[in-house]
């Protein structure tokens, strides 16, 4: 699989984990020129923009390794950008998760979810 795919791959095990939590999928890859959101899911009136990292070995480290202060400070411009092209209010009710999903051909995927990885 191209990095497209496995991309695509773990947001599709993400979103279905998120489903069976009760969420609902908002937008899947909102992307502006300065950085990407993979997931919004709403549950409870409560919005969640969730980053995905998802690999089929360890050769490049731990999914989680993956998830830099590089990339949690364009994570959190582009929620901005989202809340703004939505109109929608700074203070409401939103959460920052992250779901790693480690993958070994041939067996379950082990998925993981990080609550709050911009803080509460």
């Amino acid at each position: 699989m191209n990095k497209q795919a496995l991309g695509q791959r773990g947001e599709v095990l993400a979103c279905d984990y998120l489903r069976s939590t009760g969420h609902h999928i908002v937008c899947t890859n909102y992307r502006t020129r300065r950085g990407e959101i993979d997931i919004i899911a709403i549950k409870d009136g409560v919005l969640t923009f969730v980053e995905v990292k998802y690999r089929t070995d360890l050769e490049l480290g731990h999914p989680a390794e993956a998830i830099t202060k590089s990339k949690l400070s364009k994570f959190r411009i582009t929620v901005l950008e989202y809340l703004q092209q939505k109109e929608i209010p700074a203070f409401s009710d939103m959460k920052f998760d992250a779901i790693t999903i480690l993958e070994y051909p041939g067996q379950p995927p082990q998925l993981e979810l990080f609550e709050h990885i911009l803080g509460p």
